[in-house]
């Protein structure tokens, strides 16, 4: 009945003549390696960028905006880097801390929202001294 599903790629809009924004934002601010396009250049552009195990596509098209609790949350080795070139890039940016992890919210060129989230150091629910009395909630 069930079967194992598995992340083929995410794709987000991109206004028409937006790809260079979209690449000075992805690869220069964010630091994604961008890949050569696999569809045909006399069709509408799109970008390919490498994410773990998937691959981010960013396709020129009519743009309708963009959902506000809509999102895609990128797990990045160094937050706090990214988040300075995001600021010495002028775009806005709202980092804060969680639970000693590091997160940001940002959006790219075009309005997609972006959160951009450190890996844990060793995840919680596997550390060996992870005890009931350990656990803090926010509210």
């Amino acid at each position: 009945m069930f079967q194992e599903a598995h992340l083929d790629h995410v794709q987000l809009p991109m206004p028409p003549g937006g790809a260079e924004r979209a690449r000075s934002f992805y690869a220069r601010v964010l630091g994604l390696r961008e890949l050569d396009s696999p569809f045909p250049a006399d069709g509408p552009r799109v970008l390919r960028f490498v994410l773990e195990g998937t691959t981010l596509d960013l396709s020129e098209g009519p743009y309708t905006g963009v959902a506000p609790q809509a999102h895609l949350a990128l797990q990045l080795r160094d937050v706090p880097a990214v988040v300075e070139r995001l600021r010495a890039a002028g775009r806005p940016v709202d980092a804060w801390t969680l639970d000693e992890t590091g997160r940001a919210v940002t959006e790219d060129p075009f309005g997609n929202r972006l959160e951009l989230i450190s890996p844990p150091a060793e995840p919680a629910l596997y550390r060996k001294d992870h005890h009931v009395t350990q656990l803090r909630i926010s509210v």
